[in-house]
């Protein structure tokens, strides 16, 4: 089995270079890297181009993260594919092992598994790190994801079918979960930390599409009645408040540990 990883990366030379070494640093497994670049410029391409191991990048403008995810997957020859964007890192050097572990036990039982849903270390401002384990789909899929996208490993013939909806500029990764628990896809849980993501990202900068990109998600694409969709929207508005207060290391941090439990 071969893991796709697809990193979209603009003007982030230095978190490139991390996640190039932890992607590097993979172990006993077969995977295939590919990088789409936004059109930065000369210095990280040379870079690309300069590194072990890299299926193949593009270094074009694109109309947003969303766009380049789906030219990534469009780019991919592997079973499944896992998006590691510039600056986060893999758990640790035997993260893609776990999960196609995983992946073939599962498979080896029933049909093909559409979506693996793993743990994550969520990395604050602060330096300390929370983790936020997985969430059942059914049970959570009313008000979010049911885990980190950067630890979910989707089927690649599924993202093919299901791409990335432009019209969400910071709640697409949110649409894809939606639409394949719409369409019935077929889910498995890895209960173990697969990524080290870094809190703070463009979400957190664009708070009022924070809130109504899900709404609309949830009217839309998974129907849900407005007494839910309000009920989320109240409950995603504290969830932002604190978490932009921790980011400015404003609250302690075990507030945020209360949270993601």
């Amino acid at each position: 089995m071969r893991i796709s990883i697809v990193t979209v990366v603009f003007n982030d030379l230095l978190g490139l270079k991390r996640t190039a070494n932890s992607v590097i640093s993979q172990d006993n497994c077969d995977y295939e890297w590919v990088v789409c670049d936004g059109g930065t410029g000369d210095e990280l391409c040379q870079y690309l181009a300069s590194l072990p191991g890299i299926a193949c990048w593009v270094s074009e403008p694109d109309d947003g993260i969303y766009d380049a995810m789906n030219k990534g997957v469009s780019l991919c020859q592997g079973d499944y594919v896992v998006f590691l964007n510039a600056g986060d890192v893999f758990s640790s050097s035997n993260t893609l092992s776990l999960v196609i572990d995983k992946l073939e036990a599962k498979n080896s039982c029933t049909d093909p598994v559409d979506v693996l849903f793993g743990g994550a270390f969520l990395e604050l401002p602060s330096g300390d790190s929370v983790f936020r384990g997985v969430r059942k789909m059914e049970d959570y899929i009313w008000h979010g994801l049911p885990a980190n996208h950067q630890a979910t490993y989707y089927r690649r013939e599924v993202l093919l079918e299901n791409s990335y909806d432009l019209r969400y500029k910071v709640c697409g990764d949110y649409y894809i979960a939606a639409q394949l628990y719409k369409v019935g896809a077929s889910v498995a849980y890895l209960e173990a930390p697969l990524v080290r993501f870094q809190v703070g990202g463009a979400s957190y900068t664009n708070r009022q599409l924070l809130l109504l990109e899900p709404y609309i998600i949830q009217r839309d694409v998974l129907k849900q009645s407005l007494t839910i969709r309000i009920r989320s929207i109240i409950k995603r508005s504290i969830a932002t408040i604190i978490m932009t207060a921790i980011t400015q290391r404003w609250f302690p941090t075990i507030i945020f540990r209360r949270l993601s439990k």
